[in-house]
């Protein structure tokens, strides 16, 4: 799902401990946005019936999907379920985990309420506000139909680098845009990536 506006070219432009300062950053990158889509999306992998419980209080409509590590015996068939998390028991719960969560909803609307869910423990949760960057050609910044912002909340798995708790923010540009478009943008949100 979210990886359908992460095509291009991504930098990381700010990290931080702070969960909050991490949305504070990502909502000033949008605001740079010339079009911003209709949608914010979430995307994470819940491993206790606690977090579920929480999350999915947050996002009600969200999407939970159980596939199968290689080699367990699958819970609902070997390809996976989407199991009616709302309406199971903690223990028939717990038999599905872990789970794949995605959700969409009006950006600026359930953010605070995800970020409060998050905890401290528990795999990365993806926030990402898809939009389109201004062309501004004298700065390398070309708009694209897959530009983005982006946060990894709570580590990074495609930046092994950063430390497990801390919070990335991500921009997604065009390749044309690449290096450059990034650090105009940065810059313009007062970052130095």
């Amino acid at each position: 799902m979210c990886e359908d506006y992460l095509a291009g070219y991504s930098r990381c432009v700010h990290v931080t401990a702070d969960a909050a300062d991490a949305y504070r950053q990502a909502m000033r990158l949008c605001a740079l946005m010339e079009h911003r889509g209709e949608e914010a999306e979430l995307l994470t992998h819940l491993e206790s019936v606690d977090e579920v419980r929480r999350m999915a209080t947050v996002l009600p409509n969200s999407r939970f999907v159980h596939r199968p590590y290689p080699d367990a015996r699958p819970s609902c068939g070997a390809g996976g379920c989407e199991p009616d998390v709302p309406s199971m028991d903690d223990r028939e719960l717990e038999a599905h985990l872990p789970l794949e969560m995605s959700a969409r909803f009006a950006p600026e609307v359930a953010e605070e309420r995800v970020i409060a869910a998050l905890g401290d423990n528990g795999n990365a949760v993806f926030l990402v506000w898809p939009g389109r960057w201004p062309d501004s050609p004298e700065h390398g910044l070309h708009g694209f139909r897959h530009d983005a912002v982006q946060v990894a909340f709570r580590g990074d798995h495609s930046d092994p680098a950063l430390p497990f708790g801390r919070h990335a923010v991500h921009v997604h540009v065009s390749k044309e845009s690449g290096h450059r478009g990034v650090e105009y943008l940065a810059a313009q949100a007062g970052f130095r990536p």
